[in-house]
């Protein structure tokens, strides 16, 4: 779930509006979009996000408008066999989409909008026991799982309805029995959009920081390639003449200080992600060995092979083991052939996206 989806929910149920959630929360076979890609359908019809386009897509928002019409949830299956299909789309696969009635004020809603930019693990987790009436809550690690209700059955609706204090009808909801603490303890685990059983759990948490560490030629071209790929891209930089925000438009925070004071100014969690390229062999050693230690989701540095062996022998010698040193990506990016600090942030962006999706990256 992206941040453009998120503001156009947040703006239609500011303004009074429900509206429709579309989650792909299954697949099987050749599909456009994985599991976890999410639309949302507004009051005029027209949609934010993306569940993977063709007939596929088309069929769900047309079933979700009616569900919008008509204040209801459901989950719906779609085949893409070729022309026998009901999408007519050849994918050679099926998929199931939980259309997800939303209204105005529902507990939970702001949690689940602020989650994207929330330090703390939040999931999306739906119960699909019965496919004409699924639930869903919000789930968040406040030292435990804690829930609250985006979406109830509608015998449930009906029951907080008929009171008058939302305050007082809130507690009287109750938790879809899907949703119990170990259910909801396995959906703040999931790194990934996963099934289990009638569960289905979507990670909300924003996507890690990246902190590009220097901001040069190769620096200053990452910034709006990840900044379109959906990333919050914050550049540190030692120079006063560098660390200028107006060099980076698409960066959300520009940082100038000491490289030497990176931890500082910066808290580099498991989730971020890490490009070393300051100007000199020494600053680069500096902050690889404070960001390996953070242990980031990605760690990534320039250099050349020399520099790359230089680099390795010192963090041995600081007592790195080799698996450790391991996780850093140095020389950082996909092998394209790229010379120019464009082609070469290209190559790095590749690489993040590998790490992101979790898919394997190309070695040549």
């Amino acid at each position: 779930m992206d941040d453009l989806l998120s503001d156009r929910m947040k703006e239609e149920l500011d303004a009074g509006r429900p509206v429709e959630l579309c989650v792909l929360v299954e697949t099987h076979g050749s599909s456009p979009r994985k599991a976890g890609a999410s639309l949302v359908v507004l009051g005029d019809g027209s949609t934010a996000g993306t569940i993977g386009g063709g007939a596929l897509e088309r069929l769900a928002v047309k079933e979700a408008r009616r569900a919008l019409e008509s204040g209801s949830s459901r989950v719906r299956d779609y085949t893409m066999n070729g022309a026998e299909s009901d999408t007519g789309m050849i994918c050679g696969g099926d998929a199931r989409v939980c259309l997800l009635h939303i209204a105005p004020g529902a507990p939970g809603i702001a949690s689940m909008l602020d989650a994207r930019k929330s330090g703390s693990p939040t999931a999306l987790l739906i119960d699909m026991a019965d496919l004409e009436n699924p639930a869903a809550v919000i789930v968040a690690d406040n030292e435990g799982p804690t829930t609250a209700t985006l979406e109830t059955t509608a015998e449930e609706r009906r029951a907080r309805a008929s009171l008058a204090d939302a305050a007082t009808s809130a507690g009287l909801i109750s938790v879809p029995k899907a949703c119990d603490d170990k259910t909801c303890s396995w959906a703040l685990s999931c790194t990934e959009a996963q099934t289990k059983g009638t569960a289905f759990a979507l990670p909300l948490t924003a996507e890690g920081r990246v902190y590009i560490i220097g901001g040069g030629h190769v620096g200053a071209a990452l910034v709006p390639v990840l900044a379109g790929l959906g990333f919050e891209v914050v550049v540190y930089d030692a120079r006063p003449e560098f660390a200028v925000p107006e060099n980076y438009p698409a960066a959300s925070r520009v940082i100038c200080a000491s490289f030497a004071e990176l931890a500082s100014h910066v808290t580099i969690t498991r989730r971020d992600y890490v490009m070393v390229c300051t100007p000199a062999h020494g600053s680069d050693l500096e902050v690889v060995e404070h960001a390996l230690a953070c242990r980031p989701r990605f760690l990534g540095c320039l250099g050349s092979a020399k520099k790359t062996s230089f680099v390795h022998g010192r963090l041995r010698d600081a007592g790195f083991s080799d698996e450790e040193i391991a996780r850093l990506r140095m020389p950082v990016g996909i092998p394209l052939g790229d010379e120019t600090p464009a082609e070469i942030a290209i190559s790095i962006a590749a690489q993040m996206i590998c790490v992101r999706r979790n898919h394997p990256e190309p070695t040549a």
